[in-house]
Formats: C-alpha cells, structure tokens, sequence
C-alpha cells in the first residue's frame, strides 16, 4: 500500500505531490485553451472566406463554367 495515499506520511510530501498535480493540471488547460482558440480562429476564418464560394454552383464566383480546372 501506498503511505502517502493512505496514512499521509508527511507534510511536504504532500504539498509536493499536490503540487506536481496542480502543474499538470494547468499544462492541460493551457494545451485545451490553445486548441480551442485554434478552431476558433479556423471557423472565424472559414466564415470570413465563405463568400468567395457559389455553393449552389459548386465552383468560386466570377468564374464561368468552360475556365474550370480540371
């Protein structure tokens, strides 16, 4: 069994453990936070360009349909 789980061994061991969990805790939310500014800054961008597509059309605007690539 573990003592420090179970009968508190001592108190800096404690604190250092409780420590260690508190950083990682906050390197988790730091990595969760850039990945969600990361898709907003995607979906922010992806509304922004959304009007140089014809999506009824399926093809950017302006271009006529014999200058598509192929």
């Amino acid at each position: 069994m573990c003592p420090v789980c179970f009968s508190g061994a001592d108190a800096v061991t404690r604190e250092t453990l409780n420590a260690g969990i508190g950083v990682l805790l906050g390197v988790t939310a730091v990595v969760l936070a850039l990945f969600a500014r990361f898709f907003l800054k995607l979906a922010r961008r992806s509304r922004e360009a959304a009007h140089l597509v014809d999506f009824e059309q399926g093809r950017p605007e302006g271009r006529p349909d014999d200058q598509r690539a192929a």
